[in-house]
């Protein structure tokens, strides 16, 4: 790999030749002290593409690097360098989604080549030409309306005449956030509880699981099924490929997630909570679902 095969922290890399960005020359890394350096292997199809990282705890705090091909003693590889990081932990902007550690002095690999990994789309403004943005903007957009990055999850709730959450009028903005991207919608991963659990209080998990189902078929207009497993919530989407789209997307929204087939199953809980655990599951689905149908398979 390139980083193995580096002498005094220098990765052949940075001359390109012609207009397919070969790199041959060589890069110094700026390593050392709490200064780390990440290379990231891939797949050829994603060269010319950026890959994009940010600390975790600064979602905006975006670092981008191009994808390019390395011939090292006559042999391709495609990878990203990222040559100077401040150590400490990284998401990297990917479907599915994935972090790192980077470590002062020190060189973090990350092997893509088998993998299938999607990069997450630059949809915000400053980085489109103005032919694609005015293709792919809604029509409220296109007269240069700002388009805002605000998590989703900061919406009110909102309820009906019978006081029940109005789960599908709650967001007007989905396209602010499927545009904008956002950062993940949870800091830490919602998981399904055990069965024990929910023995303890089943009238309160039914209590759950039902709203979260009438949550879900409103956000979206697709059936929920019951699981045979208890701790989960299905809902049944149009077809696999749909399915396995939306699988990746909500996982970087730190929702723990699983398919079979079609179907789709999201954690469920008698602690749940309404503004909380619920309205986690809710929102991204909510999220992930406008993307899918709006702007991403059309």
């Amino acid at each position: 790999m390139l980083a193995r095969r580096m002498a005094q922290r220098s990765i052949p890399c940075e001359k390109e030749q012609g207009p397919n960005r070969v790199s041959t020359g060589h890069a110094v890394l700026d390593i050392g002290q709490n200064i780390g350096a990440l290379v990231i292997y891939t797949a050829a199809e994603l060269c010319g593409k950026e890959i994009e990282v940010s600390p975790k705890d600064n979602h905006r705090q975006k670092t981008h690097t191009e994808v390019r091909e390395r011939r090292i003693d006559g042999l391709s590889t495609y990878a990203a360098l990222f040559l100077a990081l401040p150590e400490g932990d990284y998401n990297i902007w990917c479907v599915p989604g994935q972090s790192v550690t980077i470590t002062g002095g020190k060189v973090t690999e990350i092997d893509w080549q088998d993998l299938d990994v999607a990069l997450l789309p630059k949809y915000g403004l400053a980085h489109l030409h103005s032919e694609t943005m005015q293709a792919i903007l809604p029509p409220r957009y296109r007269n240069g309306k700002t388009v805002s990055s605000a998590p989703m999850g900061t919406a009110p709730m909102v309820y009906n005449d019978d006081g029940e959450v109005a789960w599908d009028q709650m967001w007007t903005t989905f396209c602010d956030l499927a545009l904008a991207g956002g950062p993940p919608h949870r800091d830490t991963l919602l998981e399904p509880v055990s069965p024990e659990e929910i023995m303890t209080d089943q009238a309160s998990y039914e209590r759950v699981v039902a709203e979260i189902e009438r949550g879900l078929r409103l956000v979206t207009g697709l059936p929920t099924v019951r699981s045979k497993n208890p701790g989960w919530v299905g809902l049944n989407c149009q077809d696999e490929q749909a399915a396995l789209w939306l699988l990746r997307a909500i996982v970087i929204e730190n929702i723990c997630v699983r398919r079979e087939g079609s179907i789709l199953y999201f954690p469920a809980g008698p602690s749940f909570r309404l503004e909380k655990e619920i309205k986690n599951v809710v929102t991204v689905v909510a999220k992930t679902y406008h993307y899918w149908t709006e702007h991403c398979n059309g």
